[in-house]
């Protein structure tokens, strides 16, 4: 049990009376059931989805915690990687975070009015967290429905800064709609797989982008040549797209599941169809086998324990038109910032997002910040500093996450102004930095 964690998840819970508790785990629970159930189907065998709760994000992310701390078996990998790592980091400096003015207000409104907007929640706490790290006096500003204001204040000394923070959705809705056209691409082919018997692993880059494909373009295009591949190779390369082809090593996998049961999904999954893992990219996979449930109770403790077929395809797109479009920009966001700000204090803004759209996405997206930032009109307020936070969560298998964060930072005039804040990271240690570069340049764990 990681002890951090812990402390985090008890302090976070205790503002939950246990009926209120136990009422909204048992609906996570039931809805994880049903899915993992409709999984199990020979309709739902092309497409695993991540399974995840929107409608009540902070409790879905306290039972993923509770689930890593107690429950193991019912723990979801993929999703926990984003999550635990912020209990973590809360857990080290609970003492801290407790202190900060106004704490317990913002910490009930996360657990309740704000229960769908959980991330942003969980940012502000990080970001008033890292000033309070930073020696910083910390004071939450209450909430004033007749004029605008920000997250907090800051105090050391006779220096008073305001800070307001912003965090972008986890996906883009570009990135959504292209894995839902991937996915109606994808399903009448899967289905022709399992019906053929070709246990085909393919890896796809499209170089146009999706929505400009037909449904039955995967079909079309593509079953009629794998029905003549004999051998691994490269089946096609033009202008379209560029498709490879291999199959899944069931021996491997018969070795595999002999001494271990797989969650469903996961990236040992992942790894144990396709041979390799990449979680910058899209892996879909079509599978049947046999599934058992381990531990007490329903939820997410579902494991493969045999397998009798499988085929996948992880896939990408590096069209110019995508990856400007997925490369969000901050514009909007600091835009929406400023008008919370005071007019004369000084003042800051902390930005955050993931970095789940692999390094074209990244670097286009690092291009636009730079070009935002230089040319930002502040509006006549007195903002100082800009600090833009980049995330990625990985599950290897191998390991319960890895967690990777860089930090860009703007100052309006850096050599006249002394930058506020000496450690800059909000979830990962400042010694666990990268001190050469940036996170998504990288290989991935």
């Amino acid at each position: 049990m990681n002890p951090d964690v812990a402390r985090s998840y008890n302090w976070l819970i205790s503002f939950l009376d246990t009926r209120e508790w136990e009422s909204r785990k048992s609906r996570i629970e039931t809805y994880l059931n049903n899915v993992l159930d409709a999984k199990v189907t020979r309709e739902n065998a092309t497409d695993l989805k991540p399974v995840a709760i929107y409608d009540d994000k902070i409790a879905w992310y306290l039972y993923l915690a509770e689930t890593y701390l107690y429950h193991p078996n019912k723990y979801e990998p993929i999703q926990g990687a984003r999550v635990v790592p912020i209990f973590k980091r809360i857990g080290i400096d609970l003492d801290i975070i407790q202190s900060i003015i106004g704490i317990n207000t913002r910490v009930r409104d996360l657990l309740f009015p704000n229960k769908i907007n959980a991330d942003s929640g969980l940012f502000e706490l990080l970001a008033a967290l890292l000033w309070a790290r930073n020696g910083w006096k910390v004071n939450f500003i209450k909430e004033d429905p007749t004029r605008k204001t920000p997250d907090f204040k800051a105090i050391l000394k006779d220096e008073e800064w305001y800070i307001e923070c912003k965090r972008l959705a986890k996906s883009p809705q570009y990135s959504l709609r292209e894995r839902e056209k991937w996915l109606s691409m994808w399903r009448p082919l899967a289905n022709l797989l399992i019906d053929y018997k070709m246990p085909i692993v393919l890896d796809i880059v499209f170089h146009v982008e999706l929505i400009s494909l037909p449904d039955s373009f995967l079909v079309d295009e593509l079953f009629g040549k794998l029905k003549l591949v004999t051998s691994p190779c490269q089946l096609i390369d033009n202008e379209i797209w560029t498709v490879s082809v291999d199959y899944v090593d069931f021996s491997r996998v018969r070795k595999h599941l002999k001494q271990n049961f797989v969650k469903v999904p996961s990236d040992q999954l992942i790894e144990l169809v396709a041979g390799s893992r990449d979680p910058n990219r899209g892996f879909t996979c079509a599978i049947e086998g046999e599934y058992v449930r381990i531990g007490n109770g329903i939820g997410n403790n579902q494991y493969l324990d045999k397998l009798s077929f499988a085929a996948g395809a992880f896939w990408s797109c590096d069209a110019d038109e995508a990856i400007e479009t997925k490369a969000r920009d901050i514009r909007a966001h600091l835009a929406s910032a400023i008008q919370q700000l005071p007019d004369s204090s000084k003042s800051v803004i902390h930005v955050g997002l993931e970095t789940l759209d692999g390094w074209l996405v990244e670097r286009e997206r690092y291009c636009r910040i730079m070009r935002t930032v230089q040319q930002f009109d502040s509006k006549g307020k007195n903002l100082q500093w800009i600090y833009c936070h980049l995330f990625q969560p990985y599950a290897p298998p191998d390991q319960a996450w890895v967690f990777d964060e860089t930090v860009y930072y703007f100052g309006k005039n850096q050599s006249e102004i002394i930058e506020p804040l000496k450690v800059r990271t909000m979830i990962v240690s400042e010694n666990e930095v990268e001190s050469d570069g940036v996170h998504w340049m990288k290989n991935a764990p």
